[in-house]
């Protein structure tokens, strides 16, 4: 269903030939996959935690991480960056961004390797309750903290940049490449006015 995009979902069990899609069917009944759906739950609403907005996916997120992590290893260069799920429901969390194609959404932290497998996520629950987790530099140095001290090399944007991030990947072995804003703190000030050709 995310490599083939119908209207409608009843449509991948349909016996139309312009819509007929075998392995669904072949998997199991609409009615099945619709209650499946429909009843989905990954946690005890009993445990509910508080100061948590996840908790409910919490488990599955971390079990998602294991796996990405158990079943490949990355190469030398891993790219951080972040992206969005598109979503206009109700949730606390929603995040607008006018200069992306989907405006509403959720925001995903990402850790991925060549070639574009993702590594580990972090989903991003709000300002209120992260704001020491996720500035830049704590971001990056969580998704990346079972590959520190092994010779990596993370790519990332601007956002990300800074002198107090790069020093601590240094001191883990693991060095930073990316983009850099002049108004970032503690740089040194040749390095602000310095007249830089493409390529330097």
């Amino acid at each position: 269903m995310g490599l083939v995009k119908l209207p409608k979902l009843a449509l991948y069990w349909s016996n139309n030939p312009m819509y007929a899609q075998p392995f669904a069917k072949n998997i199991m009944s609409r009615n099945r996959f619709e209650i499946l759906l429909r009843m989905l739950h990954f946690s005890n609403n009993e445990e509910a935690r508080e100061n948590d907005r996840l908790w409910k996916i919490s488990n599955l997120l971390s079990t998602l991480n294991a796996n990405f992590a158990y079943h490949y290893t990355p190469n030398e260069y891993l790219c951080v960056d972040e992206s969005m799920i598109p979503f206009r429901g109700r949730v606390i969390f929603i995040q607008y961004n006018k200069q992306k194609h989907h405006k509403y959404g959720i925001k995903l932290f990402k850790l991925c390797t060549v070639p574009g497998y993702t590594w580990k996520i972090e989903v991003y629950s709000g300002k209120q309750l992260d704001s020491a987790f996720s500035t830049p530099t704590n971001v990056v140095l969580r998704l990346c903290e079972d590959l520190l001290g092994k010779g990596y090399s993370v790519f990332v944007d601007n956002w990300y940049t800074s002198l107090d991030l790069a020093e601590k990947l240094i001191d883990n072995e693991t060095h930073l490449i990316g983009t850099l804003r002049k108004n970032r703190k503690y740089l040194p000030k040749y390095v602000m006015e310095a007249q830089l050709k493409p390529g330097e």
